[in-house]
């Protein structure tokens, strides 16, 4: 989710000719998060960091391009931008990763970000977690204060594996012909056994 979600944002906000109005940012819950995840998108899309995914963190960072970008950051960067520029101009989605690691920043900001959206209904905020009560997040975004009456979307993603996955045991495997396969190392290093079929199957 960390590192497909603001893509997938991304993306599809440029298929429908959007991009260059799309802002992104991300925040995480640590430093070495936002600096490691951004590295790590960039490494995916091809890039270097600098062009469209960067990051902020205290001291340090790599700008992204101005517009049609990812910019990761930790909670306090984003508080610190808001005491400079509270409507977040520019910014076109606002996705908190990690919430249920709360503290007394992520609380305020959330606060914040739900009085912003009364001036900038435009803002989209997600809320990004895999071990969250995430209905209790959605109804405080619900409100109920007579400033905000639309419904927050919810998305919940079941924890089951979503296609079979047998689970064959390597002695299981080896074995099952009533054949024992010894298991050799090559001369790289690599660990080889023979198939059923009489070939080398490379592991």
């Amino acid at each position: 989710k960390s590192t497909q979600s603001p893509q997938y944002i991304l993306e599809d906000a440029i298929a429908r000719g959007e991009g260059v109005s799309t802002n992104i940012i991300v925040t995480q819950p640590r430093r070495i998060a936002a600096s490691s995840v951004a590295e790590r998108i960039a490494n995916e899309r091809g890039e270097k960091l600098g062009n469209s995914v960067g990051y902020r963190v205290r001291l340090r960072g790599v700008s992204p391009r101005e517009s049609g970008c990812i910019e990761f950051v930790t909670t306090g960067v984003l508080l610190r931008r808001m005491v400079s520029d509270p409507s977040l101009g520019g910014v076109s989605h606002v996705v908190i990763d990690e919430v249920h690691e709360r503290d007394i920043n992520t609380d305020f900001l959330l606060v914040l970000l739900k009085d912003l959206l009364v001036n900038r209904p435009d803002l989209r905020i997600v809320l990004m977690s895999a071990t969250l009560d995430a209905q209790s997040f959605s109804d405080y975004f619900d409100g109920g204060d007579g400033n905000w009456n639309q419904t927050t979307p919810l998305l919940s993603v079941p924890t089951e594996p979503r296609y079979p996955v047998d689970i064959i045991h390597l002695e299981d495997f080896v074995s099952e012909d009533g054949k024992t396969y010894g298991i050799n190392i090559d001369g790289n290093g690599g660990s080889i056994i023979p198939n059923k079929l009489g070939n080398l199957a490379q592991l």
